[in-house]
């Protein structure tokens, strides 16, 4: 009679993700997974200070630790987050990022488990010295939307079959008082849109000019109220967009962090949006959304759930290499989905919700 080999079970779990918003909130999937596998285990996220908002006070992570990643990180740097992981007594290491600095981090600190999700070649053959165990990427990783990645990896370690699921943080009563606040100044009875119209990555923006016809095109057939998201630095940019148009559009940006927003897009109707974090958050509410794809590609980097419509360009160079990105000069892409599309997408968004909540 063969033995069964019993899983092990972890009681102090590291989760490495040194990497943006959108990927964090996407990254907080996998510690739901873990999780529902380990119930009883201490979780902790390491993650970058940009997106300690979203890992903090998050239902399923207990603990966050900080490191100010960077490719040119001092030595003194890397001993000190070091020591920081070693003194936890971690006995799991789960490197969600993919990044070899993580996988090194969790070998240096001495984490007795150590488990990666790789495709390893001759180039990175060095993993193997770094972690206890790879799970292969045997399948088109590329093109497999990336919070399936995570929960296709979990599962793999745990011997499970579950559904992954992004979680957002708890809010204060303090900041749920004001998003109502901030809705009440909108006007009353009418859908609210939001528009979130920069990434801060030049091939991903969509032109002022085509987001301006989208809202005419909404305006004239819904009753609604716009609204524009971003942080402090797209204040500027929103304002511009408003004193050309004639339309009710409110200027948000900078005025919300992150788990405020999650909750602001909760409470409205529609998310247009360009490839960044502002769509992984709608996705993570659940609110409808159309997201507008450049040079990235909407198969790995979709928002996660069933209330998301992607346009991208039907271009032969997309979605572009990184090789081919650096060659670029004339961003094909941003022009190539026409405001006509987007506007159709986003009446059917619009109108599928109201026929689900009838």
């Amino acid at each position: 009679m063969d033995k069964v080999t019993k899983k092990p079970v972890y009681k102090n779990i590291l989760v490495l993700n040194l990497r943006k918003i959108g990927d964090t909130i996407m990254a907080t999937s996998a510690a739901y997974l873990l999780k529902k596998a380990y119930p009883e285990a201490r979780l902790t996220m390491l993650v970058k200070p940009l997106t300690r908002s979203i890992a903090e006070n998050n239902p399923v992570i207990d603990q966050v630790l900080f490191y100010d990643y960077s490719h040119k990180a001092k030595l003194r740097d890397i001993k000190k987050i070091m020591q920081k992981i070693k003194k936890e007594g971690f006995d799991l290491a789960v490197v969600i990022d993919n990044k070899p600095r993580s996988a090194l981090l969790a070998w240096l600190s001495g984490v007795p488990h150590r488990l990666g999700f790789e495709k390893v070649t001759l180039r990175n053959i060095y993993l193997k010295l770094f972690y206890t165990k790879i799970y292969d990427i045997d399948y088109d990783f590329g093109n497999t939307q990336q919070v399936k990645n995570h929960e296709i990896f979990i599962n793999r370690i745990t011997g499970r079959n579950d559904k992954a699921k992004m979680i957002l943080p708890d809010l204060p009563a303090g900041s749920r008082e004001k998003i109502d606040k901030m809705l009440s100044a909108l006007p009353a009875g009418k859908l609210k849109i939001a528009l979130c119209m920069r990434s801060g990555t030049p091939f991903k923006d969509w032109p002022m000019a085509d987001f301006a016809k989208v809202v005419h095109g909404l305006a004239e057939k819904y009753d609604a109220v716009f609204y524009v998201t971003g942080s402090s630095g797209d204040s500027s940019y929103a304002e511009k967009f408003i004193k050309n148009s004639k339309y009710s559009v409110w200027n948000f940006c900078g005025q919300t962090n992150l788990p405020e927003l999650g909750c602001l897009l909760r409470q409205s109707d529609l998310l247009l949006s360009v490839d960044t974090g502002t769509a992984h958050l709608a996705a993570a509410a659940a609110i409808p959304e159309v997201v507008i794809f450049a040079g990235t590609s909407h198969r790995h980097w979709a928002p996660y759930g069933d209330k998301v419509s992607c346009l991208y360009p039907d271009i032969e160079c997309y979605p572009c290499s990184d090789e081919t990105r650096r060659q670029c000069t004339e961003y094909r892409c941003l022009t190539a989905v026409q405001p006509e599309q987007v506007l159709r997408a986003c009446e059917m968004m619009l109108e599928n919700n109201t026929d689900m909540e009838k």
